[in-house]
């Protein structure tokens, strides 16, 4: 039983915190996917797209950004929503792409979790060089695209947003906030559209903020802001100064553990949107994806919704 645990939290280090473990056979063969390589900071650099069929391959295409967890790879990030990303491209025509980082963790702009070999690593600038890599290749829409993660991919969205929003019309964040070293370099240079999806109770990154520990008296892997800082933050950086809706779906799955809060900003800055998905009982998991690991470990999946679903929704939603 030791071992066993051993070998489950050793696949959350790194950030380590998520591990996006596909089956085998995903693993091996991901035949819809495309491998492509660029060279950044005088290494090669590796991403993975998914391109949808060729009769929705016409016109300026949106882009989504799906950013792998600590310990995670982009070729196996698809496995952890059961590839939902890619069947919702293939119906509505856009282009998914699956970065890789480097020792599988993203310099997210925390410095707690970094290994040696991320510390000078620009993944900022990594990202930005496969959207002109992408730009070059296929006929882009330059004003629809999106990124989105969890954990280590969730806080690196944020990081996205908070450098880039020249270049991203929105993010979803899910199992993650910011740390609060980054906070106050986070300044947005246009208004930008954030979804946040958090459960209450992830047992490795807070709810309310704080430390981001493994094990209760574990070394710190960076100090984040709660989930009602986080909100507030986009709330002002949006000028949010309403709210549309906050209701409570309904408890169809009893069983998983969750109940799903929702709650819609409204009379933000134009270009500017921000909704929350409050997963109460949820862990550090992807609602509706895989529970990749035993609850004891990383808590409840909820299966109220299904986070990709909902993130599409609210992508393309946008003006």
């Amino acid at each position: 039983m030791k071992k066993t645990l051993f070998v489950c939290f050793t696949a959350l280090l790194g950030l380590g915190l998520l591990s996006m473990t596909p089956t085998l056979a995903e693993e091996n063969n991901p035949k819809d996917l495309i491998l492509k390589k660029l060279t950044w900071q005088d290494r090669e650099r590796t991403y993975w797209l998914h391109l949808p069929p060729e009769d929705k391959m016409t016109g300026a295409l949106p882009v989504l950004f799906h950013l792998h967890g600590g310990g995670g790879t982009g070729k196996g990030t698809p496995g952890l929503t059961y590839r939902r990303f890619n069947k919702i491209a293939d119906r509505e025509g856009f282009i998914v792409v699956y970065p890789d980082a480097i020792a599988k963790n993203w310099n997210d702009g925390r410095t707690e979790n970094l290994k040696p070999e991320n510390r000078d690593v620009d993944d900022v600038g990594f990202i930005v060089e496969i959207i002109n890599q992408l730009k070059s290749e296929y006929s882009i829409d330059a004003t629809k695209i999106f990124s989105t993660g969890m954990s280590n991919g969730g806080f690196m969205t944020s990081r996205l947003l908070c450098d880039r929003s020249d270049l991203f019309r929105g993010g979803a964040i899910l199992t993650a906030s910011i740390s609060e070293a980054y906070l106050p370099k986070c300044d947005p240079a246009t208004p930008v559209a954030v979804l946040v999806m958090n459960g209450t109770d992830d047992p490795l990154v807070p709810y309310e903020g704080g430390d981001i520990r493994l094990f209760k008296r574990g070394k710190s892997r960076g100090k984040i802001i709660s989930n009602d800082d986080y909100l507030e933050f986009w709330q002002q950086k949006n000028a949010c100064t309403g709210i549309e809706s906050d209701v409570v779906l309904p408890d169809k799955k009893r069983r998983d553990g969750t109940t799903v809060h929702v709650r819609t900003y409204s009379n933000c800055v134009s270009g500017g949107a921000l909704k929350f998905y409050k997963i109460v009982g949820g862990g550090h998991t992807w609602p509706g994806g895989k529970q990749y690991l035993g609850k004891r470990i990383i808590g409840n999946t909820s299966r109220e919704i299904n986070a990709c679903d909902e993130i599409w929704e609210f992508f393309s939603s946008l003006d």
